[in-house]
């Protein structure tokens, strides 16, 4: 289950702090959509970039290296309201979107492509709404459960 809410509260400042600041993203509504409409509908069938359209919130993740106590308090506070909203091929963190992209999609598995976390990790559906992120860069290197916020 939870690695614990210090660990949660790590993975989803990395997150926020990659997907909306740092990695160079602009407001959403300054985005370009895609199909009319398609933003819209939350894939549950089809190829992976389909499947994750949608709302996803974190749900577990274990740290391949340890992390520092004095984090803990901040990041746990703004891990509980993070949410990531993938429309096409952008996430959107925080009103901000950055490129989010499926690739060497085979069925169940396949990478991410984005400007930051994330980038090039190895994942897989563990469930309709359900994600696995095996992510081993160099910046927040272990494992992430994301599940469709209902």
């Amino acid at each position: 289950m939870l690695e614990g809410t210090r660990s949660r509260g790590w993975v989803g400042m990395a997150v926020f702090a990659c997907l909306t600041v740092a990695c160079g993203s602009t407001p959403a509504g300054n985005t370009p959509s895609g199909p009319e409409g398609s933003s819209a509908v939350v894939g549950r069938t089809g190829g992976a970039q389909t499947k994750l359209q949608g709302t996803w919130e974190i749900v577990k993740y274990v740290s391949k290296e340890p992390i520092p106590d004095e984090a803990m308090p901040l990041l746990g506070s703004m891990f509980e309201d993070l949410r990531l909203k993938v429309a096409d091929d952008k996430v959107e963190v925080d009103g901000k979107a950055s490129p989010f992209k499926a690739v060497d999609d085979n069925g169940e598995t396949f990478r991410l492509s984005t400007d930051g976390m994330f980038d090039k990790a190895t994942c897989r559906f563990t469930s309709p709404d359900e994600f696995e992120v095996d992510d081993q860069g160099p910046t927040w290197p272990g494992k992430t459960v994301l599940r469709r916020e209902n």
